[in-house]
């Protein structure tokens, strides 16, 4: 079977931070052996255990669900009043600071830190990744907390090094806006607009709401979801491998990149086009052969005719060239899940087959 993926290579995004500060009045967050961009926080020379992160990162408190109350005054003296339920609403409140973090209803069911991130541990103690940052945001309404896995495979050593990093994210917000979401990302998150970067990645993600039994099915999505990571990366490494093994002649190129991504239609190619059909006509060819231009001279491409850099082509120009790709939706929902990543992926598939065909 065919494994398809789209790998980002490792980064930082460096904007506002949003960091919560800890009682000693330090940015609650910790990072392993990189100063992060904003340069606070505690940076760590080795990762730390499942306790020193929850303390490092602000992550030591709870969250409690508190019913809330409307003032009612009683006429004519205004400073005469009571207080009465309001309906079904109920605040989450950080317990150790008695501070509102949201508004929720009664079906809310909170996840605590602890509880969320000991999902983690199982992973810790196997050796099979270690913490890499955490924190907590806007006061402790967002937290994360993020674990490097550890491919030691030679082969995932060889072919990626450190420019493709798998990590484990599990993020809670306890303010009512936002699931508990466990994914696997290359984003190594240190701050919320890297956080954020990673949310907008749901490719291998799951959300879970804050309903009843939040920490079992937290478990489970963590379990499905990471399940045979380490195989899955070194399965990849040899297919990224053997693309970049095999080599493509200007036939195969057309016959495996070009006709997928931008096939010519049957009716399109033919003389006495009427002019709304040549238009058409032509917005095909440009992207033909814009893809043939970056086949050999894209960006990082030495040009020496692979199945790699000619898949690097299709992705370059999906992702940079707008004009030639146009959607009617959205075009970062088209290349995050939509027509221009399957796109992408059925370019990869072909050149995938041909190359392990190849080898055989």
């Amino acid at each position: 079977m065919l494994i398809l993926m789209t790998f980002t290579p490792y980064q930082e995004i460096t904007m506002a931070h949003e960091l919560d500060r800890r009682s000693d009045s330090t940015a609650a967050t910790f990072s392993t052996r990189i100063t992060p961009w904003h340069r606070e926080g505690t940076i760590l020379k080795h990762a730390p255990s499942l306790e020193e992160a929850l303390d490092l990162g602000g992550l030591d408190f709870e969250v409690d669900v508190r019913p809330l109350y409307t003032r009612i005054h009683s006429a004519p003296d205004v400073s005469d009043f009571t207080y009465e339920r309001a309906g079904d609403a109920f605040a989450t409140v950080r317990t150790d600071r008695d501070a509102v973090l949201g508004i929720v209803s009664s079906r809310y069911q909170p996840l605590q830190n602890r509880d969320a991130f000991g999902v983690l541990e199982p992973l810790l103690d196997a050796g099979l990744a270690s913490l890499e940052t955490g924190g907590s945001l806007r006061g402790g309404r967002d937290v994360w907390m993020l674990v490097r896995f550890n491919v030691d495979s030679p082969i995932v050593q060889e072919v990626f090094a450190d420019e493709v990093v798998p990590f484990g994210m599990i993020s809670n917000n306890h303010a009512g806006q936002r699931k508990v979401v466990v994914q696997e990302t290359p984003i190594r998150v240190v701050c919320a607009n890297t956080l954020g970067a990673a949310l907008r990645d749901r490719r291998r993600a799951v959300g879970v709401r804050h309903t009843a039994s939040v920490e079992a099915r937290t478990v489970e999505a963590a379990r499905s979801l990471w399940k045979g990571l380490v195989e899955r990366y070194d399965r990849v490494a040899q297919q990224y491998r053997a693309l970049k093994q095999y080599h493509l002649d200007t036939a195969l190129f057309r016959q495996l990149v070009l006709d997928v991504a931008a096939p010519i239609p049957a009716k399109l190619d033919k003389v006495g086009l009427t002019a709304r059909e040549e238009a058409a006509r032509q917005r095909v060819v440009a992207r033909r052969s814009r893809m043939g231009e970056l086949w050999g001279g894209g960006a990082g491409h030495s040009g020496d005719g692979s199945a790699w850099e000619a898949y690097n082509a299709v992705a370059q120009s999906v992702d940079h060239d707008a004009a030639l790709w146009k959607v009617r939706d959205s075009r970062v929902g088209a290349l995050l899940d939509g027509r221009l990543l399957e796109l992408k992926d059925r370019v990869l598939n072909k050149l995938v087959a041909s190359a392990e065909a190849a080898s055989e």
